[in-house]
């Protein structure tokens, strides 16, 4: 069970424990959670639901270590797989969202990283072909990266607008290592 004080992550949102609200509602208590990065954004979570994946602790430094250094060689998300599905763009792109959608449910850091390489990837190719990156995929890509980096600022006791180079700075020694 978590004591206030502690930092969890909810969803994924990164939060303190402030409170247990004892009989808050419908006679269950509660956990009262702060989050750390969205300004005056209180949740409140049943003690009796409080279990992973929903809530969980915040990754330790070794294992957000682990986490980045895996990035190197993450698998994007096949985009065959989902092709026999969507024999048109449109139909792809939907595809791509569901697929974004379901891996965000999962509220598993390790499940955000295909959706960022994913994105990376087909930005890449779009680029190259002379188009842009499309609505979806931004969107996702920064929703992703968002909440990877709120835990990753946590867990590597740094402050969050520095997660970005340090992720970029081990991603790229990883891969030299790799070649």
């Amino acid at each position: 069970m978590y004591a206030c004080g502690d930092t969890v992550v909810y969803r994924h949102h990164v939060c303190e424990v402030a409170a247990l609200r004892e009989d808050y509602f419908e006679g269950k208590d509660y956990f009262e959670l702060r989050t750390l990065f969205e300004n005056s954004l209180k949740l409140f979570v049943a003690v009796d639901e409080a279990a992973p994946p929903t809530l969980r602790p915040v990754m330790t430094k070794r294992e957000a270590l682990a986490l980045i250094d895996s990035m190197a060689d993450a698998d994007s998300i096949d985009e065959e797989t989902l092709r026999p599905d969507a024999p048109t763009p449109t139909l792809l792109e939907r595809r791509f969202k569901e697929e974004y959608e379901r891996r965000l449910k999962t509220f598993a850091p390790q499940d955000l990283v295909p959706i960022m390489k994913s994105v990376h990837d087909r930005t890449a190719r779009r680029v190259d072909s002379g188009r842009r990156i499309t609505a979806t995929d931004k969107k996702y890509f920064d929703l992703a990266e968002s909440l990877l980096c709120d835990e990753l600022a946590v867990s590597l006791s740094i402050p969050r607008d520095e997660v970005k180079s340090v992720l970029v700075e081990r991603v790229k020694r990883a891969e030299a290592h790799r070649s």
